[in-house]
């Protein structure tokens, strides 16, 4: 492709002296390489699709929804009991709920500085090593989860007085919805408790003897499509290897052309790194990759961005080079909520101001 497109310029040159091709007056030609050197399609919803600890449910064509299975099913012991009156009045059994630890996978680090809106946190009751046929109805008295993360800060979310058995059938399918789990989630918690409450009042059975029940719980975290983003958070691209044949005795400038279609409610800066070694893109790495070019995301909007790199700039391509695109990006003052599906587009190419003498050229040059 380079060599055709030297040889269209030449043509276009073609009635011109000849003393315009002596050595002593060495031609600049601009050329295109035409080739892109990075493309990319950031969508936090595609990255987040690849997550080992999460699945994704579709609702529909359009829908879907994240899904976070953060507990397995804790087994519940209710004690042994024979169901009494008190006068006419059948006296409930109190179901204590021991502590003990949910199982709350971490969020991956491209969440850092993003929270979760609107979220659901459920806890799904299984009453089948349950005699239901003995309760009349069976009450989540309160349930609190109580959650800490590594710097010690805490948040607690709730359930409180929500039927999950009563007149002999299960009440909303046996789930139960945590009331306002938001802050919970958005803590990043490293260790979540749950304790709690649980009340059965037995059917009119007096003098009946209750043995070996169990009720299981099993915790499940729903994350909706919107996130929004109160600070500075960063996302990064996964290294891309790129090729450029740079000779710096032909090449005089090169500049860089970016593409940016931002479908989203964010700004900031989008850096982009070269490094001959993906190592080097490790946070714990010695060796700092080199910053090609720098700039400003502008929230919701597409441009092209002209760069012109200087000769300080090509040793960078001396090697096969791993190319990474680094996003600070940075809400509104109060918050900034966008899709999981939404996208920042980038698309790099190139072209290059090269010194030709046709003098000597080659007949196949």
């Amino acid at each position: 492709m380079k060599k055709i497109l030297l040889f269209l310029a030449l043509v276009i040159f073609i009635g011109c002296s000849l003393d315009t091709f002596k050595s002593e007056n060495l031609a600049s030609w601009s050329i295109n390489l035409d080739i892109p050197l990075f493309r990319t399609d950031y969508t936090v919803g595609e990255m987040l699709k690849d997550y080992d600890e999460l699945e994704v449910e579709y609702y529909d064509q359009n829908d879907s929804i994240y899904v976070f299975y953060t507990s397995t099913p804790h087994y519940i012991d209710v004690r042994d009991y024979v169901i009494e009156k008190d006068g006419n009045n059948i006296i409930p059994e109190i179901v204590n709920v021991p502590k003990y630890e949910l199982d709350i996978p971490t969020l991956p680090s491209e969440l850092d500085g993003i929270n979760f809106v609107d979220i659901d946190l459920y806890i799904d009751i299984d009453l089948s090593q349950f005699r239901t046929d003995l309760a009349e109805t069976v009450v989540v008295d309160s349930l609190i989860i109580k959650g800490e993360n590594e710097d010690g800060i805490t948040a607690t979310a709730y359930i409180l007085n929500q039927d999950i058995w009563s007149n002999q059938e299960l009440v909303n399918n046996g789930i139960l919805e945590v009331e306002n789990p938001e802050d919970l989630i958005n803590i990043r918690p490293t260790k979540v408790e749950l304790s709690g409450q649980i009340t059965v009042y037995p059917t009119d059975d007096a003098g009946r003897q209750v043995f070996d029940q169990v009720v299981l719980l099993t915790s499940i975290l729903h994350a909706p499509l919107i996130l929004e983003i109160t600070e500075t958070a960063t996302f990064s691209t996964p290294p891309e290897k790129v090729n450029i044949d740079i000779d710096n005795e032909l090449i005089e400038s090169l500049k860089i052309f970016a593409e940016i279609d931002n479908q989203m409610e964010i700004g900031g800066k989008l850096q982009v790194l070269v490094t001959p070694d993906t190592m080097n893109f490790e946070q714990n790495s010695l060796i700092i990759p080199d910053t090609l070019l720098t700039l400003q995301l502008i929230p919701e909007q597409s441009q092209v961005e002209t760069i012109e790199l200087g000769s300080d700039k090509f040793d960078l391509f001396a090697d096969s080079t791993y190319m990474k695109i680094l996003i600070n990006i940075i809400g509104n003052a109060d918050s900034t909520r966008f899709f999981t599906n939404d996208s920042i587009k980038v698309l790099l190419y190139s072209s290059a101001e090269v010194l030709i003498d046709p003098q000597n050229m080659g007949e196949e040059e």
